[in-house]
């Protein structure tokens, strides 16, 4: 076979393809987001000490790396952080400034339904690691944190997408996670806390990028 003809035929069908090619979109995508965390008031008696954390509104960001196999479905790896105020009773001793945070990492599935129009509904399920849990107690000035490290937690979301182009999309969505913080110990005293629930919800909103 003469080469020469080999290589205008592929010369040519690439010609062909290269249309479809270049208006095919990345499988690969970036995805920063940014919300509110709502969290219930966490109560524990531990020792026969009774903690008591009252929680407010707080924030959470973080960003994703996804790979989409299929216009429907989508796997991602998700980093986030989340923070929120509080105010802590722990037996007699009342601590009026704090935070209750949080860095975790999450491994998202992710289906999404067929489109209409430009809007695309999604649901997710995550499974996490975290990274880091602590609970920052704050009295007369003076701050202390316990922390603790290495459990897991789960995440279950739905959304809404809205595909402005081929490389853009922006997103809302609902958020609620689960975990429990495992033992608290403060970084100076080692003073220890019983496992306390960690469960909030989240309403974001976000962009992603198909690279």
């Amino acid at each position: 076979m003469n080469i020469n003809h080999v290589t205008a035929g592929l010369l040519a069908l690439l010609f062909v393809a290269m249309p479809g090619i270049a208006s095919e979109p990345s499988r690969i995508y970036l995805k920063p987001y940014a919300g509110i965390s709502y969290m219930n008031d966490v109560k524990r008696t531990d020792n026969a000490i009774n903690t008591e954390i009252e929680l407010e509104k707080g924030m959470a960001f973080g960003a994703a790396v996804g790979y989409q196999f299929n216009p429907n479905v989508a796997l991602e790896l998700v980093w986030e952080y989340r923070s929120n105020d509080s105010e802590t009773r722990v037996g007699n001793t009342f601590f009026p400034e704090g935070n209750y945070a949080s860095n975790i990492f999450y491994v998202n599935s992710i289906y999404s339904f067929d489109a209409v129009g430009k809007w695309q509904p999604y649901l997710g399920l995550g499974l996490g690691w975290i990274q880091e849990i602590d609970l920052d107690l704050k009295q007369n000035g003076i701050e202390q944190s316990l922390s603790n490290s290495g459990n897991l937690t789960y995440q279950g979301f739905v959304g809404v997408e809205y595909n402005w182009s081929a490389a853009w999309s922006f997103h809302t969505e609902l958020r609620h996670a689960g975990a429990k913080s495992g033992t608290l110990e403060n970084e100076l005293s080692k003073e220890r806390f019983g496992s306390l629930n960690y469960k909030p919800f989240t309403w974001q909103v976000g962009a992603k990028y198909r690279f």
